[in-house]
């Protein structure tokens, strides 16, 4: 996704070699399906959301990108696996991304935080478990048309 990011923690965490380092399009993953127990991210879903006005009004261009790219963390999660999502998107906001049946999983989050600091939100996605019924619909009200204008 960033050479940038890429380089940097390569050069950090040298000492790792273990590791592996790839760039590529969170849209396609090179990746086989189902070949990773645990998929965590932090703040890249964000840059999805960066150029959007209104958090209540999400745009259908940032509404498809976001629905790529968890459809291809879906994808690339095993049957049991679970995807990590670490942000300041409050659940109002996130959850109905989440929450779309197709993608195969359950949702939970928890707000992260000290009193009086700003909060950030863990959501757990667990692959092959189903979503709540309150999840899911919100899931399916972020595809539906928005109401007509007030008279």
């Amino acid at each position: 996704f960033s050479p940038a990011c890429i380089a940097a923690m390569r050069a950090r965490y040298a000492r790792c070699p273990g590791l592996r380092w790839a760039i590529m399009d969170i849209r396609a993953l090179a990746f086989p399906d189902a070949s990773f127990d645990v998929v965590l991210e932090k703040g890249t879903l964000d840059v999805l959301m960066v150029e959007e006005t209104d958090p209540w009004d999400v745009s259908p261009q940032a509404t498809a990108a976001m629905h790529r790219v968890l459809a291809e963390v879906s994808r690339v999660l095993r049957p049991g696996g679970c995807f990590i999502s670490i942000t300041f998107a409050q659940p109002h906001f996130r959850k109905p991304h989440y929450a779309q049946e197709d993608f195969g999983w359950s949702l939970r989050h928890t707000a992260c935080g000290d009193a009086g600091t700003f909060h950030y939100f863990l959501y757990i996605m667990r692959k092959g478990q189903p979503l709540d019924p309150s999840d899911l619909a919100l899931g399916r009200r972020l595809h539906q048309p928005p109401p007509p204008p007030a008279p």
